[in-house]
C-alpha cells in the first residue's frame, strides 16, 4: 500500500514540477494567459494542509462564533461575484492584535482581530475580503510564493499535502507544510500585485452590491494603524494605493451606491471585539 501512494505523490509531483517550470519564472506571467502552476486539487489541498500551521504562528482562531459567523456570512457574499466559484472558499478569524490579512491557495482567507478592530463599516469589512479574494481568483497567492520562496518549497508542500503515511514521513511532512506557512505568514506582495489586487478587489466589492467607498476606506486603515505589523514603507504606499483607487472608482463607479453598514458592523464585530486592540511590541 505505502508503495502505491509513494507512486501516486511522485507523479503528482513531477506534474506539478511541469507546471511551476512552466510559469515560475519572470512576473511577466501574470500578463498573460497561461496554465495555471497548481491545479485546483492541488491548490486546495496544500492550502487545507498548511492552514493549522498558519493558526499557530499567527496566535489561533479567536473564540468569538458570533464574529466569525459574520465574517463568513460576508466573505460568503462577496465571494458569488468572483470568478472561481468552484473553490470552497473559507474565512477564518485570527485572534491576533497585528493588522494583517492571509490568502491561503485553494480558498482560505483569514483576517485578524487586529484588523476588524481597525475597521469601521460592513462595507470595509467587505472591501478586506474582496482584496484577499482578488489575489487567489487572480492565481497570485501561488505565483507570488514561487517567485519570492523557490520552486522546491512548493513542490514540497504539494507532495507533502498529499502524503497520509505515519512515522518519519509524518514528521518530514509536518516541517514542510509548517515551512510554507512561515513562509506566507512572512511574504508580502509586491506593488504592481498589490495595485491589481485593489482594482479586482473594488469589482468584486460592487459587483457583491457595496459601495466602492469601502475599498479607499480599506486601503488608508493601514495608514491610521501604529501597529507594528505594519511597516513604515507599506504605510506610505497604501496611502498612495487609496488614492488610485479613489480616482479609479470616480472615474468608473460613478454616482453608484451601495451597502456601507456601519451600524451593522459596530453591532455585529467591534462590539463584541471588547476594548480597544493593542498590537504587541
Amino acid at each position: 500500500m505505502r508503495r502505491v501512494e509513494t507512486a501516486h505523490v511522485a507523479v503528482a509531483t513531477v506534474a506539478a514540477l511541469v507546471a511551476l517550470l512552466a510559469g515560475c519564472g519572470d512576473g511577466r506571467s501574470a500578463d498573460r494567459a497561461e496554465r495555471p502552476l497548481l491545479s485546483v486539487e492541488q491548490e486546495i489541498q496544500i492550502g487545507r494542509a498548511a492552514a493549522p500551521h498558519l493558526e499557530r504562528l499567527a496566535g489561533g482562531r479567536i473564540e468569538n462564533l458570533a464574529v466569525e459567523a459574520y465574517v463568513r456570512t460576508i466573505g460568503e457574499r462577496v465571494a458569488r461575484s468572483t470568478p472561481r466559484r468552484e473553490l470552497p472558499y473559507r474565512f477564518e478569524v485570527l485572534d491576533t492584535a497585528d493588522v494583517r490579512a492571509f490568502a491561503l491557495p485553494g480558498g482560505l482567507v483569514y483576517l485578524t482581530r487586529g484588523l476588524l478592530a481597525s475597521l469601521k463599516t460592513e462595507a470595509q469589512l467587505a472591501a478586506a475580503l474582496a482584496h484577499q479574494l482578488a489575489h487567489i481568483n487572480a492565481r497570485q497567492v501561488v505565483r507570488s510564493l514561487c517567485g519570492k520562496c523557490g520552486k522546491a518549497l512548493l513542490l514540497d508542500a504539494v507532495a507533502a499535502a498529499q502524503l497520509t503515511t505515519a512515522g518519519r514521513d509524518a514528521r518530514q511532512r509536518t516541517e514542510t507544510l509548517a515551512r510554507l506557512a512561515e513562509a506566507i505568514h512572512e511574504h508580502e506582495y509586491d506593488a504592481d500585485t498589490e495595485a491589481a489586487a485593489d482594482r479586482l478587489g473594488l469589482d468584486y466589492l460592487v459587483a457583491a452590491g457595496y459601495n466602492p467607498s469601502g475599498m479607499v476606506a480599506f486601503l488608508e486603515v493601514p495608514a491610521r494603524s501604529a501597529a507594528p505589523a505594519v511597516p513604515a514603507a507599506r504605510t506610505t504606499d497604501s496611502g498612495s494605493r487609496a488614492g488610485r483607487i479613489r480616482r479609479i472608482a470616480e472615474r468608473k463607479y460613478r454616482g453608484c451606491g451601495g451597502r456601507v453598514a456601519d451600524e451593522e458592523y459596530r453591532g455585529e464585530v467591534l462590539d463584541r471585539l471588547g476594548g480597544p486592540v493593542v498590537p504587541a511590541r
